[in-house]
């Protein structure tokens, strides 16, 4: 079937770190929610924001989430007791992964504990070489011992992984249907990810095992607590590659979902980026505790398989996002030099900022926007949660007095180092990558990625900036635009010199199959079918996704030219390697929910008054206030303006002039 559209109404829920972002489409009514996270209880969060979008369950057509459980139980490490099954001689393998040091210079650096420690690590004697012969046989005996003592350990959840499986998978489904009488969830290797690399395949699969009864308990809760409510349709969660998967299988694999949140922003933009003419983006979404950063070219997000979270590497395919701890709660302090210094910590949902009134007293992003005049403490934030200056004023002003300096040079100085970290994590994705800022444009989203535009524009030279109409629910919107997506990966080892067009075929076709066959068991029909193959010149240690293709030749000048972009030459002459290849079947993609724009082009109607605002240099300017609801196609504007909307403000620079494209979307731009 195809994704249900209409008045039926579709809801997207984004969980963040501050807040839970909803999104109702019915028809063309948007309707947008915002509410304070419930850490503690996601499911409450998403119950306040539906009560608040009077949203009537029973009426949607799709329900998508974009969820951080599975972040937050590695981060917070309270996922199960997992018990993990390898090759004789290879316990050790978590700890050891590749020796390679986290910093080159710092001797104190250390590796991340293992999820699984050594006491829980289960030999087994049994061998594959590296050529998928058995060198030597798994036995009924090791077997049942193996089973015995994986029980005497009560594990809560189980991870199989053994030496070269990818290779043969035959001792990991015996391991396996041994241990399904303890009644818990196995995660084998062989079935999760065939691929090359012990290391990263063991942790991948040791992270999906740990987090398979926490997700499990959640997502089957929120399920059964919506299908109550009369629900008619599944529950679709956001995956940390882009598209979305059924619930039950988001249960079954949670190591999937662990960049849910951010991926849906980042495939959002996209899907924006391409109604505005625009496929070639630097997005960005600054949240309330983070700074996520992506690349789109051609309209599709960079995706990897070489991702981490807390250190521990995973190797499903994800959206390639970079990370920075520095958002609107962001925590501002003295270091010992006496620098200014801003995050990692951040006040969270729970005080939250000091403007918030909930009981934070240390500085934060947000308050020094509030200080600076660049956000409306007369406006509620969300439509409900008021900002109080003077207890954001008094948060500045304690910091400023350690620092020695004024309230206002202190929360100038909390921006701008704020601005630098995000712009050097913007070039993390860009320059760092072979890739010129100037030739995209730049997308800001989040609660507060738009009062920072200015800066990173200014700074990285981008051209255009396209400010979301709705850019604080921005990842809520991505998930409608989310297609039910798969992605199978088989490792496939050889010279591609001599490797046959027949070969690649043949496995390209059964990833397909298998692909095709996962897509229509969650009850959709398959759209489009992309192919990649993972290729590295012979002796490196890495490779590099392109598109696939079963020429041979085609595919290694494919894969030059990728070498180039990436690091500026490539050798032609040298042999080139296959390593993996890989599919995703993607279900029919819904529309990105953008209503058509009314009201014409005047602005007087939307102008709410004027404020002093400080700019980037220190000063002061006289900034029009402006209400967005109120702003229709065609509208011009000119900078020093705030632009306030229900879920994010826009700091316009005295620099800049904007105009309300027929989506709805701000387009600023340099003044002429």
């Amino acid at each position: 079937m195809s994704p249900p559209e209409g008045p039926a109404g579709r809801v997207g829920v984004d969980v963040g770190g501050t807040f839970t972002d909803l999104v109702h489409l019915a028809g063309d009514l948007l309707t947008v929610a915002k509410v304070p996270s419930t850490p503690t209880d996601q499911a409450h969060g998403i119950g306040d924001a539906l009560t608040r979008a009077e949203v009537a369950v029973d009426a949607l057509a799709r329900f998508v989430h974009g969820t951080t459980v599975a972040t937050n139980t590695v981060l917070e490490r309270d996922g199960a007791r997992t018990v993990l099954v390898t090759t004789a001689g290879f316990g050790d393998l978590l700890a050891i992964a590749r020796q390679d040091r986290p910093h080159l210079y710092r001797l104190d650096a250390r590796r991340p504990t293992p999820l699984v420690p050594r006491e829980q690590v289960v030999e087994v004697a049994e061998r594959v070489d590296a050529d998928g012969t058995v060198h030597l046989p798994l036995t009924d005996g090791e077997v049942a011992r193996v089973a015995a003592a994986v029980a005497a350990l009560e594990p809560e959840a189980v991870a199989i992984s053994l030496l070269f499986g990818f290779l043969d998978g035959a001792h990991e489904a015996r391991l396996a249907e041994a241990l399904e009488p303890l009644g818990v969830p196995v995660t084998s290797a062989s079935r999760l990810l065939p691929v090359l690399r012990e290391g990263e395949r063991t942790s991948t699969v040791v992270l999906n095992a740990y987090l398979s009864p926490r997700m499990h308990r959640y997502l089957g809760s929120l399920s059964d607590r919506l299908a109550d409510e009369g629900l008619p349709v599944p529950v679709e969660v956001m995956r940390s590659g882009g598209g979305t998967a059924t619930a039950a299988v988001a249960a079954r694999e949670p190591v999937r979902a662990v960049l849910s949140g951010p991926a849906a922003g980042a495939w959002g933009a996209a899907a924006l980026g391409t109604a505005c003419g625009e496929p070639a983006l630097i997005a960005f979404d600054v949240g309330g505790t983070s700074t996520d950063v992506t690349l789109v070219a051609e309209g599709r997000p960079r995706t990897t398989a070489d991702g981490a979270i807390g250190g521990l590497p995973f190797a499903v395919t994800s959206t390639d996002i970079h990370t920075i701890g520095a958002g609107g709660g962001s925590l501002a302090w003295r270091d010992d030099g006496g620098a200014l210094r801003v995050g990692p910590r951040s006040a969270g949902a729970e005080p939250g900022p000091a403007c918030y009134g909930a009981g934070g007293t240390e500085a934060t992003v947000t308050d020094a926007n509030v200080v600076l005049g660049r956000l409306d403490p007369d406006v509620r934030l969300g439509g409900s949660l008021p900002l109080r200056a003077d207890l954001a004023e008094a948060a500045v002003a304690a910091l400023a007095t350690e620092l020695g300096l004024s309230v206002r040079d202190s929360a100038t100085g909390i921006v701008a180092v704020t601005d630098a970290a995000m712009a050097q994590a913007l070039r993390v994705v860009s320059v760092e990558r072979g890739h010129d800022p100037r030739d995209f444009a730049l997308l800001p989203f989040g609660g507060a990625g738009p009062l920072h535009q200015a800066a990173l524009a200014a700074e990285l030279g981008c051209r255009r900036v396209l400010v979301p109409p709705n850019p604080g629910v921005l990842s809520a919107l991505g998930l409608l635009a989310a297609p039910v997506t798969v992605d199978r990966a088989r490792a496939h080892l050889g010279d591609l010199a001599e490797t046959t067009s027949a070969s690649l075929e043949a496995d390209w076709e059964e990833l397909e199959a298998d692909a095709r066959r996962a897509v229509t068991d969650q009850g959709m029909e398959v759209a489009a079918v992309y192919a990649g193959a993972d290729l590295r010149y012979r002796g490196q240690a890495f490779e590099l996704e392109v598109t696939g293709t079963p020429d041979p030749a085609a595919l290694a000048e494919r894969f030059h030219a990728a070498h180039r972009e990436r690091y500026g030459y490539d050798q032609p002459d040298a042999s080139v390697e296959v390593i993996a290849l890989r599919v995703r079947a993607e279900g029919p993609a819904p529309v990105l929910p953008l209503p058509p724009l009314t009201g014409g082009g005047d602005v007087a109607a939307a102008r709410l008054g004027t404020r002093e605002v400080v700019a980037a240099d220190g000063e002061v300017v006289r900034a029009e206030l402006i209400d967005r609801a109120a702003l229709g196609v065609g509208a011009r504007l000119r900078g020093p303006a705030v632009v306030i909307g229900l879920d994010a403000t826009v700091w316009i620079a005295p620099w800049q002039v904007g105009e309300v494209d027929p989506h709805g979307v701000l387009v600023l731009e340099e003044a002429r």
